[in-house]
């Protein structure tokens, strides 16, 4: 079974996040996303955690999953701003990934 590189993973996660994300976070932080992601936006793959487990109805394979981070970095390189959360299968035949939005109350 060919597994995905980190490389595909994240392309494929920054995908559907820009397919998806008008419609799941508010109109300011699209705004926000389209005028600082050049600057300070980051797509950030890592061990996924285990809470995921929930949503699944199982344990998190970490050896089967990447979960991937999408958002705005703040001046020391770290996430400021998470917009959502990817967990994505590494497994090429798989084609499910799951997501968790972040969005902003509107003021």
């Amino acid at each position: 079974m060919k597994q995905r590189t980190p490389d595909d993973v994240i392309e494929w996660a920054y995908e559907l996040f820009l397919e998806e994300a008008a419609d799941h976070l508010a109109p300011e932080q699209v705004v926000d996303i389209t005028l600082e992601f050049e600057l300070r936006g980051a797509v950030e793959s890592t061990i996924p955690s285990a809470d995921w487990g929930q949503e699944l109805g199982e344990p998190v394979d970490l050896t089967a999953w990447a979960e991937v981070w999408i958002g705005l970095l703040d001046h020391q390189e770290e996430f400021e701003t998470i917009y959502a959360k990817y967990l994505v299968p590494l497994a090429s035949d798989q084609h499910t990934a799951h997501v968790r939005w972040y969005r902003a109350e509107s003021q």
